[in-house]
């Protein structure tokens, strides 16, 4: 059976190495199709025939602002092997590329331990501590992308909300989609890019366009929660990082992300 994030994701071969995919509108921010969704969609092409289903590296290149509806995606194979397939796959729409990424495919052993891993992040509040993101904004604002996820946001971590930013790049909390259905792969680039920008914790508040998001799975998630934790380390010259770590609801660590974006600093950001 179909599921609602596979259905929203949908890819349909029309050609050789060209498939054709639908930019929901429900997936969205102020209109604009969220990133994550974005780059499952992308890989939901790019991995249509390939022989190694996971797509444990992918770098993509946000060119131009997609719109809601039809589009394609333009699928070449750089390389195919016994470990792994590089692919170079294109979001495009009016003639015009979107979205560029390069895929490292693999093939991840969903019974793989760790032989080593770093210290974890700062612990995250428990779900039923956090507070739940909502469709509507006191302001009338709508988002529809929380129609789909289910984020609930550390309170140490929402100070903006109510005027009250931390003054640092921070944001954590729990990630679900909301039709029950399980994560599948594709759904961690997703929850990489559902919380809100880190520079919400400075007080700046709006649109922060991804530019460049790098995103790598590292391993098949159990079901249950995903917990994400985002940091960054520079604003600068309008321009941000955030790092993602998001771990399973066993604790394991399966995917990590660096994204570039850009943000209006207008107004100065308070110091910590």
């Amino acid at each position: 059976m179909t599921t609602a994030f596979e259905a929203a994701t949908a890819a349909r071969r029309i050609g050789d190495g060209r498939y054709a995919v639908e930019i929901d509108p429900t997936w969205s921010v102020n209109g604009i199709a969220n990133g994550g969704y974005l780059l499952a969609t992308i890989l939901r092409a790019a991995l249509a025939d390939t022989p190694h289903p996971h797509p444990v590296a992918t770098s993509a290149h946000f060119l131009a602002r997609p719109y809601n509806g039809p589009a394609e995606v333009l699928v070449q194979t750089l390389r195919s092997g016994r470990s792994v397939t590089a692919l170079r796959a294109t979001l495009v729409q009016r003639d015009e590329p979107r979205v560029e990424t390069l895929i490292t495919a693999a093939t991840l052993d969903p019974g793989a331990e760790p032989d080593w891993i770093g210290v974890a992040p700062a612990e995250v509040a428990p779900v039923d501590q956090c507070v739940a993101a909502g469709v509507e904004l006191p302001d009338g604002t709508r988002i529809p992308l929380f129609e789909h996820v289910d984020l609930r946001l550390d309170p140490a971590t929402v100070g903006w909300f109510a005027g009250h930013p931390a003054g640092v790049l921070e944001m954590r909390g729990h990630v679900r989609l909301t039709s029950g259905d399980e994560s599948d792969p594709l759904v961690l680039p997703l929850a990489v890019d559902a919380l809100p920008p880190t520079v919400f914790g400075l007080g700046m508040l709006g649109w922060a366009p991804t530019i460049e998001l790098t995103c790598h799975v590292r391993a098949l998630p159990a079901p249950g929660w995903l917990v994400c934790h985002l940091r960054g380390r520079l604003l600068q010259d309008g321009w941000f990082d955030e790092e993602a770590e998001v771990y399973d609801s066993r604790g394991r660590l399966v995917a990590q992300s660096r994204q570039l974006a850009r943000v209006n600093v207008a107004r100065k950001p308070p110091r910590s």
